[in-house]
């Protein structure tokens, strides 16, 4: 780490520790001399001293000749030497003449021109003049084969660019095209590119291009190119394209359609037979219908009678003393609107006492009944006041397939067994009306009770993270509740869920922005085949969340500090403010992430230690996602490296504190990680474990100790039309 700082700090120190006035022939900007013909023309405006003997402060460019020793090399200079020189500058050629041992001569006559000569031209006294910009040499001549020359660069500064539509964060609706329109240097000479593309400039150097828009951030990547100065002139801003928006009030986002789960016919009902609990009692249970049938297995159905005298007159007194369920086996299957629960109790048992008077003779009725039913429900799903889902009774039906017993007196047995007795018709009503509230009251309050408790794990949850380092607590609630139950017969019942994110407060926004961006309000979710159980999750709900994240300020960032060491020294000042919420969108093709992060119109402030303002530079970030779900909810994980760009906004002093470029190499280490922690945070949905509440069954089914639900998710979601949809599957423990 200390290496690597160690050349931050020199990549910082070579890109601002020139002086241009200093630089001497080494430098490739500098200049020099050539000995002899052909030599190349280099970027510069050096001195071209080659030998020995101090260069003479101003030399003629001409000389008498005069007999003396043969020149062997000349030495070429520009007066004054710059490493940049404007068109309208029209500095002094010095020429020097030096003989094989480095003395000079006086008066020897040379010849001077400029290479290329277009660049410029030279007057027979030695004052140059540039006529285009670019890098050029003028070179001094004597006779055809010995020449000297100094190189010179001419840069007027970069090109001009300005984009004048569309605004910076600005928001466009409506057809997915935005056009980029805006000005650079007239008469052609500049190159425009946006996106990377080629755009065509008009004489007076406006210029108009059309990209296609995509749901999100659209990043408007100018460049003008003068094909001189390096970098070149760059303008980086985003634009939000989003069909429609969700409008926030002073202290929440609400959205229609933030969840939906769908319940495939094979979740409800798999005709898989009920698996015996393992050795701690405990069964694990894969659909609704054994949930159902362990939960009957269990139950002591005596609890649902208030009073178990079922007749007592002074004919037939009879009690049942306790009730066995028997074998339940449960069938349910979805139909329009809701589903239909099919049950038969085999060897339901009843233990009863009693008498029944025969021409004035008692006769003991102790002994066990066994009864055979068959029943049904059809219930409707609808929303319940309290936004859970309530079931509504569409028709019920109950039929006694069998009744028999065991009875300790013979002639009670022999009654019993009696079509049209007494004591028959009294335990077939008692059986029918037992097994008719199971079917009609307790299975569906068992049902609704599950699905509300499976759901109620949706309601309220809150998001509380302190980030620490002076940065804001994010302090949010997120509440789903019912709102749009849907079934098909045979096929799947589905559950939408409308969500709202909740400030504990009225907040204002950090900056104007008109709402979240929805990517199609009408979308449906694209749900996987083959799958019994579906959670999908809009993307406005995710974005929801960050809009309201941002509105508190968590991305109005200190970055002072956790700068590096070897950069705290140079930045006295650096903090961060995003102008426009992050969004959550589906990643583009080819990308090695389902989700896309991007981070737009984030303005990054950075004064040096002797500044007085700071200079303002603009930054769109992009990174991958990684989906992360398990016991504790559904998160984002944020990718490590992130796709930046970043362009110079507002300069205070004669240069940049930091040049763009060094910044975009500096982001991933100075901004990122606290931005990533930001919005990680941010994008997590806490889910607690589902308990289903067997305090309302106590009476009936008081051995049940604990009924838990584990949902759980074997594949990759489906990204498509403003949704992702996860495949699950759940397995319920019952103790």
């Amino acid at each position: 780490m200390k290496r690597k700082h160690l050349l931050t700090l020199a990549a910082l120190l070579f890109a601002f520790g020139c002086d241009d006035s200093s630089k001497g022939s080494g430098d490739p900007n500098g200049g020099g001399a050539d000995v002899g013909p052909g030599a190349d023309v280099g970027p510069g405006g050096g001195d071209g001293d080659m030998g020995p003997g101090d260069r003479p402060d101003a030399a003629p460019p001409r000389a008498d000749a005069a007999p003396g020793p043969e020149p062997a090399y000349i030495e070429v200079a520009l007066d004054p030497r710059r490493a940049l020189y404007m068109l309208d500058e029209t500095p002094q050629v010095v020429v020097q003449v030096y003989d094989r041992i480095g003395r000079p001569l006086d008066g020897v006559e040379v010849r001077l021109d400029v290479q290329p000569a277009e660049q410029g031209a030279v007057t027979p006294d030695g004052v140059l003049s540039f006529a285009a910009e670019g890098q050029g040499a003028v070179r001094a001549c004597y006779r055809a084969n010995l020449c000297g020359r100094a190189s010179f660069f001419v840069d007027d500064g970069r090109a001009d660019l300005e984009i004048t539509s569309p605004s910076r964060g600005a928001l466009i609706t409506g057809e997915p095209t935005i056009t980029v329109e805006g000005r650079t240097d007239g008469g052609g000479e500049v190159a425009v590119f946006i996106n990377d593309r080629p755009v065509e400039v008009a004489e007076d150097g406006t210029f108009s291009h059309a990209i296609d828009a995509t749901f999100g951030l659209n990043r408007i990547d100018a460049i003008a190119d003068d094909g001189v100065r390096r970098p070149p002139t760059r303008v980086v801003m985003e634009v939000v394209y989003a069909p429609t928006l969700l409008e926030p009030t002073p202290t929440a986002v609400e959205v229609p359609g933030a969840l939906a789960v769908r319940l495939d016919q094979r979740l409800l009902d798999s005709r898989q037979p009920l698996p015996p609990p393992d050795e701690m009692g405990v069964q694990r249970l894969t659909d609704l219908a054994m949930l159902i049938e362990g939960f009957l297995a269990r139950a002591e159905p005596l609890g649902l009678i208030g009073d178990p005298v079922i007749a007592d007159d002074d004919t037939l007194q009879l009690t049942v003393e306790s009730i066995t369920p028997g074998t339940p086996d449960a069938t349910i299957t979805v139909t329009d609107g809701g589903f239909e629960v099919f049950l038969r109790l085999e060897d339901l048992t009843l233990t009863t006492t009693g008498s029944l008077e025969i021409e004035g003779v008692p006769v003991g009725l102790n002994g066990q009944v066994m009864v055979t039913a068959a029943a049904f429900v059809v219930v409707g799903v609808e929303p319940g006041p309290d936004g859970f889902p309530g079931l509504r009774i569409v028709d019920v039906g109950v039929a006694l397939e069998d009744l028999d017993g065991v009875m300790d007196d013979s002639t009670a047995q022999a009654v019993l067994d009696t079509f049209g007795s007494l004591l028959r018709t009294v335990l077939q009503s008692f059986a029918s009306d037992l097994v008719d509230d199971l079917i009609s009251e307790s299975v569906p309050d068992f049902i609704e009770l599950g699905l509300g408790d499976a759901l109620g794990v949706l309601r309220g949850i809150p998001l509380d993270v302190p980030l620490g380092d002076g940065l804001p607590t994010i302090a949010l609630d997120l509440d789903f509740t019912l709102s749009d139950p849907t079934a098909r017969a045979r096929d799947a019942v589905w559950l939408g869920l409308a969500g709202a994110v909740r400030q504990r407060g009225p907040v204002e926004a950090p900056h104007p922005f008109a709402g979240v961006p929805v990517e199609d309000a009408a979308a449906t979710p694209p749900w996987p085949a083959q799958t019994g159980l579906a959670l999908a999750v809009n993307l406005a709900t995710v974005n929801a969340l960050l809009h309201e994240v941002w509105r508190q300020g968590a991305l109005k960032l200190d970055l002072a500090p956790v700068l590096p060491d070897d950069v705290a020294g140079l930045i006295a000042e650096a903090r961060a403010d995003a102008r426009v919420p992050p969004l959550v969108v589906a990643a583009p093709p080819g990308s090695p992430y389902f989700f896309e992060l991007q981070v737009g119109e984030l303005d990054l402030y950075a004064k040096g230690p002797a500044g007085d303002a700071p200079d303002r530079f603009v930054l769109s970030l992009r990174a991958g996602l990684i989906l992360e779900v398990g016991d504790g909810g559904i998160r984002f994980d944020i990718a490590d490296e992130p796709d930046v760009r970043v362009a110079l906004l507002e300069q205070a002093g004669a240069r940049p504190v930091v040049p763009p470029e060094l910044i975009e190499r500096l982001i991933p280490a100075l901004a990122w990680p606290q931005v990533r922690e930001q919005i990680g945070n941010g994008l997590e949905l806490a889910i607690d474990p589902i308990e289903i509440g067997v305090d309302a069954f106590a009476e009936l089914a008081p051995s049940i100790e604990h009924i838990g639900v584990k949902p759980t998710f074997p594949s990759s979601p489906v990204v498509q039309r403003g949704w992702f949809v996860l495949s699950a599957g759940f397995e319920v423990e019952l103790q």
